[in-house]
């Protein structure tokens, strides 16, 4: 007698597992294909899983339970973000602040997790911002290339004085003696 089963066993068996619906373990697949893929927010997670139709209790508990075990943290999150974003994009601790809030981070959690941003970090990073867009402003006029670094800085969450200091700071160390040549002639 033949051990093997058959192909009509086989099928029938997948249909009879694959019509088992686990709305838990279906929740738990959700979340961990989206922290595998990169950092989420809790909040972010109890989106996507209201987003896929899971019921809220389940996605309370699968939630608890990702966060009992760190899987899901959002201070840790909190942490991670502040310290890609001030290294890729150089952004102040405002839009910091705003971006967190948008990825459902407690205020608290922010405030804790901003102080690891100084000030001195933030004027080296606009300083950075600044050094690097001048050099493909070189040509331009210098009332033009203040507004466009102005404006800039503005755009990256920087207040009026750090602006305003770091632009006035690189006119300063970019002046060459030009101006007092052409003064003279």
């Amino acid at each position: 007698m033949d051990t093997k089963p058959s192909l009509e066993d086989l099928t029938s068996a997948t249909e009879a597992v694959s019509s088992v619906h686990d709305p838990l373990a279906e929740a738990r697949n959700i979340v961990l294909n989206q922290i595998n893929f990169m950092p989420r927010s809790r909040r972010e997670l109890e989106v996507t899983l209201a987003k896929r139709k899971i019921d809220a209790d389940i996605a309370k508990s699968v939630l608890d339970r990702f966060v009992e075990i760190g899987l899901v943290d959002d201070a840790a999150y909190a942490e991670l973000l502040i310290r890609s974003r001030c290294n890729t994009k150089r952004v102040s601790r405002s839009v910091l602040r705003q971006q967190l809030r948008q990825k459902g981070i407690d205020d608290l959690v922010i405030q804790d997790s901003l102080l690891a941003v100084t000030d001195e970090d933030e004027l080296r990073m606009a300083t950075e911002l600044v050094e690097k867009k001048m050099r493909a402003m070189s040509n331009l006029d210098p009332v033009v290339r203040k507004r466009r670094l102005f404006g800039l800085l503005a755009r990256k969450g920087y207040g009026t004085a750090i602006a305003l200091r770091v632009i006035n700071d690189l006119d300063a160390s970019d002046f060459n003696g030009a101006e007092i040549m052409s003064d003279l002639a």
